[in-house]
């Protein structure tokens, strides 16, 4: 593995990692794949050259070092031509959600305006067909044809603790928030992803994630351009309607690393079970599957594994990892080429007594549930109780975290940074614990349901939920409210894709199956349709929403309860 030495150099800033990639002896390049699967080319060379001219065209709009920017682009290698251009003009951008359409409820819009008034009203950069500007002011909404690139631009005079880019949250669990990332926070993260995947020339590392998430974009984009490496590019929209892009460019072009979320596995696994069997893929050089930015489904994990060992896929490639924007990326990652550490715990004593008992994976009470791996060389994690004091390994509280590819907060939210830390250790609002040397999240803290007493993890109760044969992972969710009338906690179950002559037989057997493995009561179930299912930009369920129209009485024709 090489030594951190090798490629790390605290003074560097992202233009000077362009540079170094762009005077490569090796002709690096980025391999953008169409939705057909053919892949176009463009040498990091190349890209100094198209972040060149941006930069002077951003530089004849007005804009200057220090300025902010929201691009908003459909394409990857578009928004990477932004980016770079931006970086190159000292100019500091926000990657968002591209919307579709100003008109109707459209969350990637809400968002996009939320961000606009947080950034002081930048400049919006947007594809070329999209030339309706919705609310935005008149002459905010910009695009590629609007840059005259010509002249020089004035080079920034960059120091590492300047800030490089705003990461908005990804929303959740409410108002996003924009991390703010240094070149320092960048330089640390982007090396410690390094030595922990062992990234080398000549590997390929493939990505279908979003760039306006941080998996994505730093994961994906910017680790391999600082590992000086080839990098494959699909557009997610493209691979939400075609999976097998996906496993084609991992199978077919020798991808070493790649990953996503349990959103993805699942998908990728429906594909498979419709699609005739492919006899030309060969994953036998793949070192790196990651898999988080979302709870960890023991189940579609290992059913994503099995798929493709008859393929040459490794098992101990499949890498379980924690990671969050607020830590630019990454915090923990499974040992390289080591076996997933995957353990059933006594989910009662983890709810009540915040003990992780080991169980027998048969038993009843177990929660199956996949380790996260040890903490990244620029990080320190601990374990806290309720008063922020470190537990035991073993006990489950809240998790911490410490480094310097931490953020120093918000952007214009003092009040939200300064609650965010606690003497330097940043509150990530995770629950989970240490067993074994390894990193187990059990939850997380707003997404816990109190229910006569006790806390229970709303995704435990979905991944005990898709135990019944008609509820897919990705299909349901739930939340909790407290009832008007009785002043009782009330759990209401929001399950799509349910026909109608089937709903009242599933809420039963629902019903039974959480009261009988977990002990817990389902008091409603609302039926509601899948694009109904809120979601963040890497597939999390944003349970939030859905209470939020519950409460409102939007779906009172469609509750089913007692």
């Amino acid at each position: 593995m090489p030594e951190a030495s090798t490629y790390y150099q605290p003074e560097l800033t992202l233009p000077d990692l362009l540079f170094r990639a762009a005077n490569s002896p090796h002709d690096l390049f980025i391999g953008y794949v169409d939705d057909s699967g053919t892949i176009i080319k463009q040498t990091y060379r190349e890209l100094l050259d198209e972040a060149k001219l941006i930069a002077s065209g951003l530089h004849n709009l007005g804009l200057k070092q220090g300025d902010n920017m929201i691009l908003a682009t459909r394409h990857n290698q578009e928004t990477i031509g932004f980016l770079w251009g931006c970086f190159l003009l000292g100019v500091v951008p926000t990657i968002l959600q591209p919307p579709l359409t100003f008109s109707g409820y459209n969350p990637a819009v809400v968002k996009l305006m939320a961000v606009y008034d947080q950034l002081g009203a930048p400049l919006v950069f947007m594809s070329e067909e999209m030339q309706d500007s919705g609310d935005l002011p008149e002459g905010k909404l910009k695009h590629r044809g609007d840059l005259s690139c010509t002249g020089d631009y004035p080079t920034p005079a960059l120091i590492p603790e300047d800030l490089a880019f705003i990461q908005f949250s990804s929303g959740s669990t409410g108002d996003p928030k924009g991390i703010m990332l240094s070149h320092r926070n960048l330089m640390v993260n982007l090396d410690a992803i390094r030595i922990g995947l062992d990234i080398h020339y000549p590997d390929n590392i493939g990505n279908w994630m979003p760039l306006f998430h941080d998996m994505g974009l730093i994961g994906y984009h910017l680790t391999p351009l600082y590992g000086l490496t080839y990098q494959f590019q699909i557009d997610t929209i493209d691979f939400i309607m075609k999976p097998g892009l996906w496993l084609n460019l991992m199978g077919r072009h020798k991808i070493s690393i790649s990953g996503g979320t349990n959103f993805a596995l699942a998908l990728v696994l429906r594909h498979l079970k419709r699609s005739k069997p492919v006899t030309d893929w060969n994953f036998s050089v793949m070192k790196a599957l990651l898999n988080g930015a979302e709870p960890i489904s023991v189940r579609i994990m290992q059913e994503f594994v099995d798929a493709l060992v008859p393929y040459g896929f490794r098992p101990e490639a499949m890498m379980p990892v924690y990671g969050m924007a607020e830590a630019t990326l990454a915090i923990s990652f499974t040992p390289l080429m080591q076996p997933s550490a995957i353990m059933a715990f006594d989910a009662l004593q983890l709810d009540r007594e915040n003990i992780a008992r080991p169980l027998d994976a048969t038993d009843t009470k177990a929660r199956l549930l996949s380790g996260v791996g040890v903490a990244l060389n620029d990080v320190e994690i601990r374990i806290v109780n309720e008063r922020d004091e470190p537990v035991a390994d073993g006990i489950t509280g809240q998790i911490q975290l410490k480094g310097s590819g931490i953020t120093k907060g918000y952007y214009h939210k003092p009040e939200s940074t300064l609650t965010a830390f606690c003497y330097g250790w940043l509150r990530t609002g995770d629950i989970g614990f240490f067993y074994g040397g390894h990193l187990f999240i059990s939850g997380r803290q707003k997404d816990i349901i109190f229910k006569n007493g006790r806390n229970y993890f709303a995704n435990d109760l979905e991944t005990m939920a898709c135990n019944l044969e008609e509820i897919s992972y990705g299909k349901i969710c739930f939340g909790a409210t407290t009832d008007n009338v009785t002043g009782y906690d009330k759990v209401i179950a929001f399950v799509a894709g349910i026909p109608d002559q089937k709903a009242a037989d599933t809420f039963q057997r629902l019903r039974g199956l959480l009261r009988s493995n977990l002990g817990i009561t389902v008091d409603e179930m609302v039926q509601i349709k899948s694009n109904e299912v809120p979601k963040t930009s890497s597939g999390k369920i944003q349970r939030y929403k859905l209470m939020q129209r519950y409460i409102n009485g939007e779906f009172e024709d469609r509750i089913y309860s007692l």
